[in-house]
This record gives C-alpha cells, sequence and structure tokens, in this order.
C-alpha cells in the first residue's frame, strides 16, 4: 500500500509519513510551511471506503481506514488490532467509541425563521466523545503516534500538549487517556471551572495561562510552542500547521456526510462553516476535494465560512489576498486596508465594506472560481507562503469577544490550505454580527432539538447573513455542522 506524502508549499518539497513527522522540518519565520497530506489518486481507496460504507461499517476509524495513515503504516491487521485496543479503551473510559453521527434534514418551521426554501441539512457531533468533534481530529493524530510506536518497537509514550479554550482540551484528554498519554492543556486563566474539572478528572494537567494584550497572538499558544521546542512535548492540537495529521481525523466528518446524503438521494449546492483556528473547516474541504479526486462525488459545494465580528483574522486575510487579486486583474474592488495602519479604524471600515458592498464580492469570487488557475490568479496564491504577514496576522484589534467564544483565535493557523478551497469553490468568508449569532443559537435550541452550544451553531448565523445577502439562493441545499454541545443550563 502506498504512504501518503507531505507537501509543503514554501519548501516546495514532499516529505514521507513514516519518520514521523508534524510540522516542516525546515519552517522559516513569515512564511507559509503548513504541511498538506496527499493521497495517490490512483489508489483504489475511494472504492474500498464505498464498500465498507455500503456493508455497514459506521465506526468511524475502521470505515475510513484507507484514508488513513495509521493504517497505511501498519497495513489492516495490524491497523485493526490497534483500533479495537484504543476504541475499547474510550468505551470503558467514555462509554462509546466513534461511530457516524447523525445527519438531520432542518424542518420547515426552522426553514421558514431563517427565510428558506431549500434543504437544509445538519450533521449533529453534539453527541460524540467529550461532546464535539474535535475527537475525531485527535483520534487520527493518537492512531498515527501509536502506529509510529509500533513501528520503531514500541518505546516509552511521549507527553503531548495542546492549547485550547475548552472543547479541544476536553476532547484531547479523553483521547490521550485512552491512549495512556500525559497530556498538558493550555487554557485561558478565565476557563470554565466545570471545564477545568472535566480536564482534571481525565488525568489532564491544566496550565492555566493569561492574556495581557492583544497583537501578539494567543498567549496559551505561545506556552503551547515553548513547550514543544525546550520540552519536548508533541503537538496534540486540533491545527495541522503543527500537526497535520489531526486533519485526516476531521476529514471523516465531511466524508460521512457525503455517504450519507447519497443514501438519502441529497447533494449539497453550498455549506457554511464556522472557523476560529480553521481545522474543522480544511478538514471538510480536504474531503471534499478528496472525494472528488477518488471518483466518490462529481462535485464540490461552493464552501463559504464565518467568524464573529469580535474576532476574524480569516475572513481579514480572505479581503486581503481579494484586494490582491484585484489589483491584478484591474478589477473593481473598493476596500482599502493597509498592514500598516492603526487597526481599530481599519477592521471597522472592512466590517463595513463586507456588509454593504456584496455586489464587488461576489463579482470577485466568482471571477477567482471561473479563472483559479489563470495565471494572474495562481500567481497571487503561489505568492502568499512567502509573504504571509501580508495577509494573517495576530489579532490586534480589541480584546476578542463573542457568545460563540469557542472560534475567538487569534490566528487562523490553518488559513492558507482553508483560503485556497474557499477561492477555488468560489465560496465567500463572513464577518458574523453578534445578534446573528445569538439569534441563530435561540433558533437552533427552538426548532431542531439539538442542545448545541454558540460557537457550534455559528455556521447557521453565517447561513442566515448569506442568505440575506443573496450570496445563497434561497432554494438551495446547503449543509451545516453543529460541533458542540451546550454545558450551559437547560433551556
Amino acid at each position: 500500500m502506498t504512504l501518503p506524502l507531505l507537501k509543503c508549499p514554501a519548501c516546495r518539497r514532499e516529505y514521507p509519513v513514516r519518520p514521523g513527522l508534524f510540522s516542516c522540518p525546515d519552517a522559516r519565520a513569515g512564511e507559509e510551511h503548513t504541511l498538506e497530506r496527499e493521497l495517490n489518486a490512483a489508489q483504489d481507496a475511494g472504492a474500498k471506503v464505498r464498500a465498507a460504507w455500503s456493508g455497514g461499517a459506521r465506526r468511524t476509524f475502521a470505515a475510513f481506514a484507507d484514508l488513513l495513515s495509521a493504517a497505511r503504516l501498519l497495513g489492516p491487521d495490524r491497523y485493526a488490532q490497534l483500533l479495537g485496543r484504543l476504541t475499547g479503551s474510550l468505551e470503558r473510559l467514555e462509554g462509546r467509541g466513534f461511530e457516524a453521527t447523525p445527519l438531520l434534514a432542518a424542518g420547515a418551521a426552522l426553514a421558514r425563521a431563517i427565510g428558506r426554501s431549500g434543504p437544509l441539512w445538519i450533521k449533529d457531533e453534539t453527541g460524540n466523545i467529550a461532546g464535539s468533534h474535535k475527537g475525531r481530529h485527535l483520534m487520527a493524530t493518537l492512531l498515527y503516534l501509536e502506529a509510529l510506536r509500533i513501528l520503531d518497537g514500541e518505546g516509552d509514550r511521549s507527553v503531548l500538549a495542546i492549547y485550547s479554550c475548552g472543547n479541544a482540551a476536553l476532547a484531547a484528554s479523553a483521547v490521550a487517556r485512552a491512549g495512556g498519554y500525559e497530556l498538558h492543556a493550555f487554557v485561558p486563566a478565565e476557563v470554565d471551572p466545570v471545564v477545568a474539572q472535566m480536564l482534571a478528572e481525565r488525568g489532564a494537567f491544566v496550565e492555566k495561562i493569561a492574556r495581557a494584550e492583544t497583537g501578539g497572538g494567543d498567549p496559551c499558544y505561545r506556552a503551547f510552542q515553548e513547550a514543544l521546542v525546550h520540552r519536548g512535548w508533541l503537538p496534540f492540537a486540533c491545527a495541522g500547521n503543527d500537526n497535520w495529521s489531526n486533519i485526516e481525523g476531521g476529514a471523516t466528518l465531511g466524508w460521512e456526510l457525503l455517504l450519507q446524503l447519497a443514501d438519502r438521494g441529497g447533494q449539497l449546492d453550498c455549506v457554511v462553516l464556522q472557523v476560529g483556528g480553521g481545522a474543522l473547516a480544511r478538514a471538510v474541504s480536504q474531503s471534499f476535494h478528496e472525494a472528488l479526486a477518488l471518483g466518490v462525488s462529481e462535485r464540490i459545494p461552493r464552501i463559504h465560512v464565518c467568524q464573529p465580528e469580535g474576532g476574524f483574522p480569516f475572513v481579514r486575510a480572505y479581503y486581503r489576498v481579494m484586494q490582491a487579486v484585484a489589483r491584478r486583474c484591474g478589477l473593481a474592488f473598493d476596500l482599502r486596508y493597509e498592514r500598516e495602519a492603526p487597526a481599530a479604524a481599519q477592521l471597522e471600515a472592512l466590517k463595513a465594506f463586507a456588509w454593504s458592498r456584496g455586489d464587488q464580492v461576489r463579482e470577485l469570487a466568482g471571477f477567482i472560481r471561473r479563472n483559479f488557475d489563470a495565471p494572474e490568479v495562481r500567481s497571487v496564491l503561489s505568492d502568499i507562503p512567502f509573504h504571509v504577514g501580508r495577509y494573517m496576522w495576530p489579532w490586534d484589534g480589541p480584546a476578542p469577544h463573542s457568545l460563540a467564544h469557542g472560534i475567538l483565535d487569534d490566528v487562523t493557523y490553518d488559513w492558507y490550505p482553508l483560503l485556497r478551497a474557499v477561492l477555488r469553490s468560489g465560496g465567500q468568508a463572513e464577518v458574523l454580527r453578534e445578534e446573528a449569532i445569538r439569534s441563530a443559537y435561540d433558533l437552533a435550541h427552538r426548532h431542531t432539538g439539538i442542545r448545541v452550544c454558540p460557537t457550534g451553531a455559528a455556521g447557521l448565523a453565517g447561513l442566515i447573513q448569506l442568505t440575506e445577502a443573496g450570496v445563497v439562493e434561497k432554494s438551495e441545499s446547503a449543509g451545516l455542522f453543529f460541533t458542540g454541545f451546550d454545558r450551559s443550563p437547560a433551556r
């Protein structure tokens, strides 16, 4: 079985998965070195996945084994033994393993409430391990770590580290405990006490980190990075820039969605994905492209993404890239955002432009989709990895704040692979009004019966705004991911 390759957009090099790399060994400051895993499209992985699904396979990491590096490293028999051991541990400690999660057709009441007539599909992750989709990401990393350890003679397990404000750390603690690993979770000083207690109960070491200012990046992330460099701990984080392997696990979400839709004769015109660090949206986008390349689907839906107005580094980067393409191609785009100018006023101007000049945004997004492989567009995108600071830098506006606090990352770590996927599909990046987030949260609880948190329902807010703006037609088929269980008191 041919092993996947890891490709770096800046180095333009390929690395094998066998030595155990998590990030590019030649990364340089100011450049984009996020590794991207590529499968051999000539192999029959797509056919095997379809056959497993058609045969009733619903255990996530068994059904999609042919897409996972751990399975390719170990081969089917040893991988099955490893997966069985870890699944048994999860079932004993968490009461469940990883299985296909529900895909629900939203009812007429929700459709009426948000002014839509087309099908609306919701992938519900609130009942997954630790109450979110994050465990999917990290289970792939655990399988990869254990596969490497088996191949190397089953030596000592390394110490793991994660930075998170809640759900990712909880999922990491559950998965790490199942694998017998020590985990240190770097969390904000104001972390929810319930979350901190749940982390401690799962054996995680909780490292609380205070924030002093904006502009220097997430202090939890800086502490995490220091632990990797100075203590030799391994990245067990839901971000592909430090840990490419977690994207494999997150991609099972998109694969499941496509197969569940096919079973029900449905299809998607678009998806709307909430973005913080970007791993979820990147992983789902990757699954769509892989499914197309492997012959499992016939097209890729438009990929729209959204972030709260209280912190939107990816949306800012998207608009900066749109500026660059418009200038290169001589197209109208009236946004003026300069990297060196004071941040607060420029961020307000960007929001005003995004909410008032949808005509220019839609026209340029359509142009890029139609001309994605044209030299003028490709030249801008291929230049980005060497000038990251022009597009993505730590949030330097007022302290990040939102009801959807789980997607207030200072940096969108998976921004570059996600950006390309959004642009290629003709999608757009939306700044969410805070009132839209609150309204979506209320509507989700009132009309779906899913106990989703505000962060997990933020994609619904994006769909509402994009529908009102005419970016998504009311009759189109749309997909959402409700990604986190609401731990606030029952409504």
